[in-house]
């Protein structure tokens, strides 16, 4: 569970994370992050995915931005 855990700044398509006591990750390990600026997303990015709860890939589609 990293709920505990806290972005504490953003760069680009990277994100420094605080990873809260308690918590291990490891390679490979997936977190899913949503969006704060939707138009930078689409801007930056050409195909998105749509991913079921367990973030496995269901669909691509490009954004057309």
């Amino acid at each position: 569970d990293v709920s505990a855990c806290k972005v504490t700044a953003v760069m680009d398509q990277h994100a420094f994370m605080t990873v809260a006591p308690g918590v291990e990750l490891r390679v490979g390990d997936i977190i899913a992050f949503g969006t704060s600026h939707p138009c930078l997303t689409f801007d930056k990015w050409r195909t998105g995915l749509l991913v079921d709860e367990r973030l496995d890939v269901l669909e691509s589609m490009e954004t057309c931005f």
